[in-house]
């Protein structure tokens, strides 16, 4: 205990203060009564966002580019406690960021895919600087996807998207080497999970294993009944290392035949979570609604670990995220009580607008 202490005493002091900075309560009931992006903007620059939000052009405010700058300051807190934990937490931390790091390489093969110019590629990438070990100046002078490819044979997605070309090249479209690529991501965090030392493994597994199993049900829901893929075809897709759902568990949920029985095959404690889901689009966002309790209680246990680290970058991602909903409600004018349907907010017990 004395020896975790020494090693995290100014990683948790760290992170409880960046906690301390999320945006509050009354800063969503604010915000939410925004009728502008103008106004939305204008409450956000007086928060930690608002050195990110400094950086936007001027004039009529881009949503894409507000939703990056709102991902700027999530890298910045990812750096920020890279610098403060033990090196082998900072590997896992560094594998946590590089689910971003996969969208990045994701968007670069689809404009290589669609022949867009580079600098339209360009505009939509998240821009994580040394958190990234991506050759991105080279992928982007690429012409065809094998060419892409071979650029990234020192990098964790080389091996997974050779071995997914050939689906690729029959099926003419760039949904195997997305699968291949989040596949490689995940199977690196779970790798980098388990190269942790024991207090820290055994806390950090079970919430990236609840993290996979969250992952795991948006891709059943999304491959099952919106892309009407097989049972069959589904398991392949499936991330393995989830806490509570195995592969005859995956199995048995791919072969539902509607959303009842859906719900029915669902363990505790996610059968509970998902009891007031009427229709699949509700399912992510309720999901994220008992996940973000968990986090939250992480907070009152031993914080001499990196699980403390790890729930405060995935309370942050979901604020960013949200705030990235709220951007899009507004920039398509609709109503963003209605909004709160699907974007998850990371306060505890509810809001009332």
């Amino acid at each position: 205990m004395i020896a975790r202490v020494l090693k995290y005493s100014y990683a948790q002091a760290k992170t409880r203060a960046l906690k301390g900075r999320l945006l509050s309560a009354e800063d969503w009931r604010l915000l939410l009564r925004c009728s502008k992006l103008e106004d939305l903007l204008k409450y956000l620059s007086g928060t930690d966002y608002a050195q990110g939000l400094s950086h936007l052009p001027k004039g009529k405010p881009d949503a894409e580019f507000v939703s990056l700058a709102f991902y700027d300051e999530l890298f910045r807190e990812y750096g920020k406690l890279l610098r403060s934990v033990p090196k082998r937490s900072s590997s896992f931390l560094k594998a946590l960021v590089a689910r971003y790091e996969a969208e990045n390489l994701k968007t670069v093969l689809r404009g290589i895919w669609a022949r867009r110019p580079a600098s339209d590629v360009r505009f939509f990438l998240y821009r994580l600087g040394s958190l990234s070990g991506l050759p991105l100046g080279e992928l982007m002078q690429a012409h065809e996807i094998p060419d892409a490819v071979e650029l990234l044979k020192s990098t964790i997605f080389y091996s997974p998207l050779v071995h997914a070309l050939p689906q690729f090249k029959a099926q003419r479209k760039p949904f195997p080497l997305e699968v291949a690529i989040d596949m490689a991501v995940f199977e690196h965090i779970v790798k980098a999970v388990e190269s942790l030392g024991g207090y820290d493994r055994k806390a950090a597994r079970v919430l990236i294993g609840e993290l996979i199993d969250c992952e795991n049900l948006c891709w059943l829901v999304r491959f099952r009944y919106f892309y009407a893929l097989s049972p069959e075809e589904i398991i392949n897709y499936v991330l393995p290392g989830g806490r509570r759902l195995g592969l005859r568990d995956l199995g048995t949920l791919a072969r539902s035949i509607d959303l009842r029985s859906f719900l029915g095959a669902l363990p505790q404690p996610y059968g509970e979570a998902f009891r007031l889901v009427k229709d699949w689009p509700e399912m992510h966002p309720l999901f994220q609604k008992w996940f973000l309790v968990q986090l939250h209680k992480v907070f009152e246990k031993d914080p001499f670990q990196v699980r403390l680290q790890l729930c405060y970058l995935l309370l942050k991602e979901i604020e960013v995220k949200a705030l990235e909903g709220l951007v899009s409600a507004l920039n398509i004018g609709a109503s963003l009580e209605k909004s709160l349907e699907f974007v998850s907010l990371p306060v505890m017990g509810g809001l009332r607008v």
